[in-house]
């Protein structure tokens, strides 16, 4: 009587993963952008996109710091280095933002 529940559950939790907004779902729709400071940016003030940005924004923080203790640097300071890679590498129409905060299509 409760594998059907056990089932349902996992099914609901798996389609509702299915529609989840992924990173490059998120930087293609022009919703997220990468920043100057070595995070992701809200391009547009959406529900999905901010959560998204919070989530990959405290993975990257961590990454960070694991790298600055590694290397007797700063968080800032590895930080600022990864958004110079990721603008750079970013996609032709992906969102970046300029020096003044200003977002720009690439």
């Amino acid at each position: 009587m409760k594998l059907p529940i056990i089932a349902l559950l996992t099914g609901l939790l798996l389609s509702a993963n299915a529609y989840a907004l992924t990173l490059q779902q998120a930087k293609s729709q022009g919703l997220v952008g990468e920043q100057t400071n070595g995070y992701l940016g809200l391009v547009v003030n959406d529900k999905a996109a901010k959560q998204l940005m919070l989530d990959v924004n405290a993975k990257r923080k961590q990454h960070y710091q694991k790298i600055a203790k590694k290397n007797k640097l700063s968080t800032t300071d590895v930080a600022n280095r990864a958004a110079k890679k990721a603008i750079s590498a970013a996609d032709k129409n992906h969102f970046i933002q300029n020096s003044s905060g200003k977002w720009l299509q690439k």
